[in-house]
């Protein structure tokens, strides 16, 4: 609901700052942190510091957008506990996913039974085939309920339809 918070990591992609901004909802930034090894990482204690019952969604960019960053396996479990501990609903842009190369990329829907339940995942070719002109994308929902909300929401705001030629590039 407007007036929401939704808890999303700098250095982020402005696109996410400026749709929630635009929308209407708080932004909680937690920064990610460097290492020792010049690794970003994320601030499970901050993380907790800046949230509040008004946080309802956790935006979670694997690949990160702007570091390149792929999270483990093991951080995203962490995530997934912290996630549902506080009964956050999380959005996840896999979009960069593609340009995975060394190791193995997870994405957290897979990662237990919350985050299948919980979790919106964002995903398209336009950056794996430098098609974003065509401005195509797609959703992965597990769970009907959730399902069913982002559909009646998506056709609220007009994005239910795409184009023919979107359709056949994804």
């Amino acid at each position: 609901s407007k007036g929401d918070s939704v808890l999303l990591h700098s250095p982020t992609y402005i696109g996410f700052t400026n749709s929630l901004t635009n929308n209407g909802y708080h932004i909680v930034h937690s920064p990610l942190v460097k290492d020792e090894n010049n690794v970003y990482r994320m601030d499970f204690e901050d993380m907790e510091k800046r949230i509040d019952e008004k946080t309802k969604i956790f935006i979670l960019c694997n690949p990160q957008n702007p570091t390149g960053r792929v999270y483990t396996k093991a951080e995203l479990e962490q995530v997934a506990a912290f996630c549902e501990k506080h009964q956050l609903k999380i959005i996840s842009d896999v979009i960069h996913a593609d340009f995975v190369f060394d190791g193995q990329f997870m994405p957290i829907i897979n990662i237990n039974e919350y985050t299948r339940q919980n979790t919106i995942a964002c995903v398209s070719c336009t950056k794996s085939f430098n098609l974003a002109g065509l401005k195509i994308s797609g959703v992965i929902i597990k769970n009907p309920e959730l399902f069913k909300e982002f559909k009646a929401e998506a056709a609220n705001v007009g994005i239910a339809s795409i184009n023919i030629f979107a359709l056949e590039a994804m």
